[in-house]
């Protein structure tokens, strides 16, 4: 048995791999402290459930919102943060920031997973594809377990309230309902207060 081919091949595999992921994955932009103004806002956004499809990001991210900011695992409580606060169709959009992912993982998997995880409902759930909302919001780490907390405000000034994180695992079901509502809890807590 030769086994020598299969080594080949499975070196030359790998390095293509790498090369394509390193090939297809943007420069991160700096992150700049300053005032975050709805004024400023991307011209367009792409929405799951409506792909190939832009529409103008004014009329999804308005004053007197929130927006959740998840990343890789973290974005998958975005569901059940959306449940806890109850807000009507409009009050709540979620962003995936997929933008640092390569290419081929945020047209197939993350998509796909995000289509999962929207369903249904009607709440405005952007797919950041080029990272231009990310970029918008200042968003500090696209660490996979963290996820951010924005309001805007009646000004059309948006703070950022809270930086919540998720257990490792948590995108394949290690962090139980009760984990998730406790850690959003806290979230929730800061919301109510500001």
């Amino acid at each position: 048995m030769k086994i020598w081919p299969t080594v080949k091949l499975i070196i030359i595999s790998s390095v293509a791999l790498v090369a394509l992921t390193f090939l297809t994955v943007d420069a991160p932009v700096k992150v700049e402290k300053k005032e975050i103004n709805l004024i400023n806002l991307p011209k367009t956004v792409e929405l799951i459930g409506f792909e190939n499809q832009e529409f103008n990001a004014s009329s999804i991210i308005k004053k007197n919102t929130l927006i959740f900011v998840g990343n890789h695992e973290s974005i998958v409580i975005a569901d059940e943060f959306e449940r806890m606060l109850n807000l009507p169709t409009g009050k709540l959009v979620i962003v995936s920031n997929v933008s640092d992912a390569p290419w081929f993982i945020k047209r197939w998997q993350a998509h796909t997973k995000n289509t999962k995880l929207k369903g249904e409902k009607h709440t405005p759930w952007i797919y950041d594809r080029n990272g231009a909302v990310r970029n918008f919001l200042a968003v500090p780490t696209s660490d996979a377990l963290k996820y951010f907390i924005y309001k805007v405000n009646n000004e059309g000034i948006i703070n950022r309230i809270y930086i919540g994180k998720v257990k490792v695992g948590t995108i394949d079901g290690k962090m139980s309902k009760e984990e998730v509502q406790k850690n959003l809890s806290l979230a929730i807590k800061e919301i109510n207060y500001k």
